[in-house]
């Protein structure tokens, strides 16, 4: 088992949940993108379940992030809660929506005179 600790079992799978919530998927369509059932991932996210090193990675994989960042060992530095649920709402969207929002991020940057680093252009 690669999480001993009950009380680890419980924020990996608060974790888990909350990123698969960012991402806009129940369980059961989590499941089926991860290849198991609904109940595990149930068990997984309510840290009654210890995961595999084969299930982090599927589930991670589903997810499209790294088993660090679900296991909470890679953070993006510096950001505060509502910037770091923006970043997980990015990770969810399609390559295409993806350029997307960086296009209009650029506009918003041209139009309020935003410099690429965030400050404000004289």
């Amino acid at each position: 088992m690669i999480i001993r600790e009950k009380e680890e079992a419980v924020e990996l799978g608060a974790r888990l949940q909350q990123i698969r919530e960012d991402q806009g998927l129940s369980q059961t369509q989590f499941a089926e993108l991860v290849g198991t059932s609904q109940s595990t991932i149930s068990q997984i996210e309510a840290g009654e379940r210890n995961p595999s090193y084969d299930m982090l990675r599927r589930l991670a994989t589903a997810l499209s992030v790294t088993i660090g960042y679900v296991l909470g060992e890679t953070e993006i530095s510096d950001l505060n809660p509502e910037e770091e649920a923006y970043f997980r709402e990015f990770r969810g969207l399609s390559e295409s929506a993806r350029r997307q929002l960086s296009q209009f991020a650029q506009f918003l940057r041209t139009t309020h005179g935003i410099d690429e680093d965030g400050d404000e252009q004289a």
